[in-house]
């Protein structure tokens, strides 16, 4: 088993030991009717050594840290230097970081030929599947403040974003089951397939809807990746 495996291996048997645990604390943590306890890595479920991981790693938004994402949810936005959730110093600095590179060092291999080996390709959609899973836990940790325009709402701002993801079909639950259908998909090997197409975009863009896809631009390589998690008819 080579390194990069080893490493996607140690997430899928960390989901499968404390997934449960992990996504119970991530939905609950920011509920209004919570009390807080210890901030636990949403990786591995330890509580020592927390440090913050950015949902988008640096080496994809280069210079465009400060630029913003937009919730669908309210509009609300926030700077990608800032979006981080938390992790352990051995998940952020080991494993993660070790994916990171690999992952860039993939998507420009794909560039330059013009092909893509099968597990490459596996891997980029493992790692496209661990961002989708960090924006869901960065909507778990989001109050949802306003709407667009509209003044602040006190009933409805102390809620996670998530939860108010499904508050018009009355199924707020849905934040924790999302959550865990992120994770049960980091454990499982078998991946559909991954669309890669050129483009001349220069700034980088990616959006989103959990549980369905995920398209991410990789301008420095002229390159763009859309996924669909389930497999369409």
């Amino acid at each position: 088993m080579n390194e990069i495996d080893k490493k996607f291996r140690t997430l899928r048997v960390n989901f499968r030991k404390h997934g449960k645990t992990i996504a119970e604390d991530v939905v609950n943590r920011y509920h209004p009717a919570t009390e807080p306890g210890v901030e636990i890595c949403v990786f591995c479920n330890c509580s020592s050594s927390i440090t913050r991981e950015h949902v988008l790693p640096k080496w994809l938004v280069d210079n465009e840290l400060h630029n913003t994402m937009t919730s669908n949810v309210n509009k609300q936005t926030l700077t990608y230097h800032k979006a981080v959730i938390p992790a352990c110093s051995e998940c952020n600095n080991s494993i993660l970081a070790y994916i990171e590179k690999y992952i860039s060092k993939a998507i420009q291999t794909l560039d330059q030929l013009n092909d893509c080996k099968v597990e490459d390709a596996c891997n980029i959609v493992r790692w496209l599947e661990i961002i989708d899973y960090k924006l869901q836990v960065l909507d778990c940790r989001r109050k949802y403040i306003k709407y667009e325009n509209s003044d602040y709402d006190r009933v409805w701002g102390i809620f996670p974003v998530s939860m108010m993801r499904h508050i018009l079909s009355l199924k707020p639950w849905k934040a924790y089951e999302w959550l865990r259908t992120a994770q049960r998909r980091i454990t499982v090997k078998k991946k559909n397939p991954l669309i890669v197409f050129k483009t001349g975009v220069r700034h980088f863009n990616f959006f989103t809807q959990p549980n369905e896809y995920v398209y991410v631009s990789c301008p420095m390589y002229n390159i763009a990746l859309f996924y669909f998690f389930k497999k369409k008819a």
